[in-house]
């Protein structure tokens, strides 16, 4: 009789551990789906470059930063200061790479690494790569019978720069130029850039959440961030031009992204050219 009590009370007691185990499983999980912050992506146009003050069509050629580009990354990067980033990405030119790294290191991230992708990079060009703009917005605007491309941005809005970008498209299949240049280096039409723009930044957030959420710089280019958001920002989006260095943020919530405040602020920029002073 005495063996069957201690059993039973063994077994009592055993049953309570398990009990009491359950609710703090529960509690753990909780705490754990709590730890994760929302995802916001800090998506910037790179600094000024050499092609810029020369008014040359970049896309995917390899301009470098003026020494006013650097000025305004660093100035990013001080407009930046007390924002903690968990990852950063740019594409692969160094334009674009070069600004990361200076708003990283003058915002107090110097220790964040850039990743580098393709996916981020501007719109390619083919052809017309390294041409003057003013030169071929005359060409681009004939394509829409337009008499010039100021006329063709006045009337086009906030469509302007996915047509440039299917006008460059389309001349380029045709050979315009007459190059010899193969398929794949060819013009990208605007649908392939809103394409793996809209596919790498979601998948940034998607990799940002799963290390528990938190900020993300992407540096990416004028163009292909016009055509990106074209897509999903909706009344918000007037296809104005983004300056060098402007910063629209992206929050990542239930599956989508969406735009948080203004598009091309320069908030930043300004608050960190004040504070060079």
């Amino acid at each position: 009789m005495k063996l069957m009590k201690v059993v039973s009370l063994l077994a009592v007691t055993a049953g309570a551990l398990a009990l009491v185990a359950v609710p703090s499983n529960a509690q753990a999980k909780t705490k754990k789906k709590a730890a994760v912050k929302p995802v916001t992506i800090y998506l910037t146009r790179h600094g000024e470059t050499t092609g810029n003050v020369m008014g040359r069509v970049q896309g995917w050629s390899d301009f470098p930063l003026t020494s006013n580009g650097i000025a305004v990354a660093n100035n990013l990067g001080r407009g930046l200061k007390g924002k903690t980033f968990k990852v950063a990405y740019a594409g692969n030119l160094t334009r674009q790479q070069v600004t990361a790294k200076q708003a990283l290191k003058y915002s107090g991230n110097k220790k964040v690494k850039v990743n580098v992708s393709k996916y981020l990079r501007e719109g390619g060009y083919g052809s017309f790569e390294g041409d003057s703009i003013a030169a071929d917005n005359a060409l681009i605007a004939g394509v829409y019978g337009f008499k010039s491309g100021d006329e063709m941005m006045a009337k086009q809005g906030k469509d302007y720069w996915n047509l440039l970008q299917d006008a460059y498209y389309k001349l380029d299949q045709e050979n315009s130029q007459k190059t010899n240049l193969v398929a794949s280096d060819r013009a990208e039409s605007s649908k392939q850039v809103q394409k793996r723009m809209a596919k790498e930044l979601l998948t940034i957030a998607k990799a940002t959440q799963k290390r528990g959420g938190g900020n993300a710089l992407v540096v990416s280019s004028g163009m292909s961030i016009n055509e990106y958001l074209s897509t999903m920002a909706g009344s918000k989006y007037t296809g104005a031009p983004l300056k060098n260095a402007a910063v629209t943020k992206l929050v990542y919530k239930h599956g989508k992204l969406a735009v948080s405040g203004p598009i091309g602020s320069m908030t930043y920029v300004d608050k960190g050219a004040k504070l060079a002073k």
